[in-house]
This record gives structure tokens, C-alpha cells and sequence, in this order.
């Protein structure tokens, strides 16, 4: 009975130190949105995304993405998507960059408050993220504006 009443502590312990990162990094999203600060850092952000196809309007959902998740990332992605403001090409680049680079922010913070280093989460992930997605970038076909026509 001991050992379930520890596991137990420690498990609130462990739900404890996330609530403390995840909490307030919720507030300073709501405030970064609110004063148009994540345009801003996203203009300082979309200079390295040019050398794998993705132009300034794309790389906002990649920058969301990396700092506060998939989800919210996607959010952005589909809906750049459904209004035009990138291509299908790009699109297909700025997913597989988020793939696996999505969160990057939020889990470094997380992990590193259980001990993992900062460094050895962000570098192989961003630098993967990059590698892979500058190559499907050079071996992506844009799509023709007039759709498949296989008899042309």
C-alpha cells in the first residue's frame, strides 16, 4: 500500500511541474496574440524558412506550431490553406517541418524541468525538421493551377 500511495505523490508532483510550465505558457500566448507580437517575431523567424520554399505567410504556422503545439499549428496551416495564402507545395514542405518539429518550445521546457538538456531536444529535432523538409521541397512537384489533366 505504501508504494501506491508514492507512486500517487509523485505522480501529482509530475502534474504539478507541468501545470506550472503549461499554465503560464497559455497566458503569454493570449497575450502575444492579443498585441501582435507573434507577427512580429514571425517576421524575424521566416528569413531561414525561405531556403526550404516557405515564404513569410507560410512560416507563420510553422512559428505557432513550434512554440505552442500541433494542433494550433494545423489550425493556422488549413486554414493559409483554404484561403490561398500558400501553395500546396508549401503546404506539404510546412507540414513536414512540423511534424517534427512541432511544440519544439513547449517540450523543451517540459522535458528540461525533468532533467533532459535543452540543447540535445532542440538542435537534432530543428535540424532534422529542416533536412527533411528542404528535400521534399526540392522533389515536390508543384501542381498545375488547372488541376491533373492527363490527356494534355
Amino acid at each position: 500500500m505504501n508504494v501506491l500511495w508514492e507512486g500517487l505523490i509523485q505522480g501529482l508532483k509530475g502534474v504539478w511541474n507541468i501545470a506550472l510550465i503549461v499554465v503560464p505558457l497559455m497566458i503569454v500566448l493570449e497575450i502575444v496574440q492579443s498585441n501582435g507580437w507573434l507577427r512580429k517575431l514571425n517576421r524575424y523567424f521566416a528569413k531561414p524558412f525561405a531556403g526550404i520554399g516557405v515564404s513569410e505567410e507560410g512560416a507563420f504556422p510553422v512559428v505557432v506550431a513550434m512554440v505552442f503545439g500541433l494542433t494550433y499549428g494545423s489550425g493556422l496551416i488549413i486554414n493559409h490553406v483554404r484561403t490561398g495564402r500558400v501553395t500546396a507545395k508549401e503546404a506539404k514542405v510546412i507540414g513536414t517541418f512540423m511534424a517534427i518539429s512541432h511544440a519544439l518550445i513547449e517540450d523543451t521546457i517540459l522535458f528540461s524541468v525533468l532533467g533532459a538538456s535543452p540543447l540535445l531536444l532542440l538542435l537534432p529535432r530543428l535540424l532534422l525538421a529542416y533536412v527533411v523538409a528542404f528535400f521534399v521541397n526540392r522533389w515536390t512537384v508543384e501542381p498545375s493551377a488547372k488541376g491533373n489533366n492527363l490527356n494534355a
